[in-house]
């Protein structure tokens, strides 16, 4: 039997990507409030983060609430929510399977994202003792996001080894599975309830090989 080297995402993967926005939101606000006097800022975010604008929250906000903005006030909230110190935990089932897998061989994380921001998150939730290679897309080049293959070929650098299978656990059909069903991983999309990603439409060859309602189905669904 091959050994597994398990590589997991990381938002809505092992911790609610929805706790991280609300989160810098309020950084954010903090920031609105003391540069231009303006409450409650964070409840506009959160609004539009329902609407499904996450990308354009903070455009949106300044819109309604700060007519006349300016670009250096939106880099400057953008930058607020980035650098802020996430308020964030691990899924109790992600919390378990690290254990798990941790026991088993060494772990891999690749995510997208904001290097900075994400390299806090990981800070915040305290991985990086857990797994032997980290690969942030970002640090790559905006071109190299996921699915682009070369992630996940930087990843196989690392952990893979004569009788080992690689294994990728995601949430996100769009983006998480093209590669690695390619390249010959086993794949789980884990399916969580209020996902930022929740209901992301499938590409072609994006379908993940098995489907989880928790992390603590893995070792039903691996075998393992």
């Amino acid at each position: 039997m091959t050994r597994l080297r398990i590589v997991f995402d990381l938002d809505d993967t092992l911790y609610p990507e929805r706790s991280y926005a609300l989160s810098g939101f309020r950084a954010s606000a903090a920031w609105a409030k003391r540069t231009h006097g303006l409450s409650d800022l964070d409840r506009e975010l959160e609004h539009f983060l329902d609407q499904g604008h996450l990308g354009q929250s903070f455009r949106l906000a300044l819109e309604q609430r700060l007519p006349g903005y300016t670009a250096g006030d939106l880099e400057a909230i953008v930058a607020a929510y980035r650098t802020h110190e996430p308020d964030i935990a691990l899924f109790e089932d992600a919390r378990w399977a690290l254990d798990h897998y941790e026991a088993q061989g060494p772990l891999g994380l690749l995510t997208d994202g904001n290097v900075e921001s994400q390299s806090r998150k990981v800070k915040a939730l305290a991985l990086e003792p857990r797994f032997r290679e980290i690969v942030y897309t970002g640090a790559l080049g905006r071109e190299f996001r996921k699915p682009h293959p070369r992630p996940f070929e930087v990843m196989a650098a690392s952990l893979a080894e004569p009788g080992t299978t690689l294994v990728y656990v995601g949430d996100n059909p769009a983006r998480d599975f093209v590669s690695p069903n390619r390249m010959g991983w086993l794949t789980v999309q884990v399916v969580r309830a209020g996902g930022i990603h929740d209901g992301a439409a499938r590409i072609a060859g994006g379908d993940p090989q098995f489907t989880v309602a928790s992390l603590r189905e893995l070792p039903e669904a691996l075998g393992r």
